[in-house]
């Protein structure tokens, strides 16, 4: 049998940076890595102990990350440090390469390259940190004395401080059009793409087993969160009524007792009766 060929990144470190959801993020980096070879790949992280060998993934250790400021600071200020590539790649436990055979290598001809937000103003739609490639340059531009908040950091690069960037650093922020070729978030993606961001999103590209296995290690902050709610819609669209209901027993047990949530319950039992035979 032939083994494929992965796609040669040679000038792209990819990375996540993680102290909460460590195992999580592991699959994430894992299933990047599934088609593509990068120069490096990391996963920034505290005292975590993995359950065994992790092939290919260097373990950097930070102090825990509190908070999602935490977070912000930690990519912003220290992992410039870490990035010796002319390019990183950065993802989270909720996006991953989707399509490496949607890579275009104009992609590396941009210093910032996110999903778009559908609400921003034009030219600056590009946004999304969680799934996001960047290059030596956008790093060391972040790290201006000027750029004194530091949270959310994607919102600060791409929003309040674009114009200092793009008129004191030359930093080229990549088009919508480009950016939609990149990745999705909060649209709908329009042709193939090359990853995602997003656990509303995560129903589209794994199975209602995998879910359930991600819902079980998730912190109970998650399930405070409006992305909990807007993934256990995302599910039942899905016809996956086990994983959602089992994602609003962990958010009702983590206080969150609102109308919308039993409504939400109310759905994923009639579509449990509807649909036998689920795992």
């Amino acid at each position: 049998m032939t083994r494929m060929t992965r796609l040669p990144l040679a000038q792209v470190t990819l990375c996540a940076v993680d102290t909460r959801t460590p195992d999580l993020a592991v699959l994430s980096l894992q299933r990047s890595m599934a088609a593509i070879q990068f120069a490096r790949v990391v996963l920034f992280t505290d005292s975590w102990t993995p359950p065994q060998a992790l092939p290919g993934i260097e373990l950097v250790r930070v102090p825990t990350l509190l908070s999602g400021a935490d977070y912000s600071q930690f990519v912003l200020r220290e992992l410039p440090a870490h990035v010796h590539t002319s390019h990183v790649l950065i993802t989270q436990w909720d996006g991953f390469v989707l399509d490496a055979g949607a890579w275009d290598h104009e992609f590396l001809q941009h210093d910032y390259i996110g999903a778009v937000w559908p609400d921003a103003p034009t030219g600056h739609e590009v946004g999304n940190g969680g799934f996001s490639l960047r290059s030596r340059r956008l790093l060391t531009a972040g790290q201006d004395p000027r750029i004194t908040q530091t949270h959310p950091e994607d919102q600060v690069l791409c929003r309040e401080q674009r114009a200092l960037l793009e008129r004191e650093h030359g930093v080229r922020f990549a088009p919508a059009a480009v950016a939609r070729r990149f990745a999705f978030e909060n649209e709908a993606p329009r042709g193939a793409v090359f990853g995602f961001h997003g656990p509303c999103n995560l129903p589209r590209v794994l199975d209602e087993s995998q879910l359930i296995d991600a819902v079980e290690q998730l912190p109970d902050e998650f399930f405070r969160s409006r992305d909990a709610r807007r993934l256990a819609r995302s599910m039942l669209l899905h016809r996956m009524p086990v994983a959602a209901q089992r994602l609003l027993q962990r958010r009702r047990a983590a206080g969150r007792r609102d109308p919308n949530t039993r409504l939400l319950g109310a759905l994923a039992s009639l579509q449990g009766l509807l649909s036998p035979g689920r795992p």
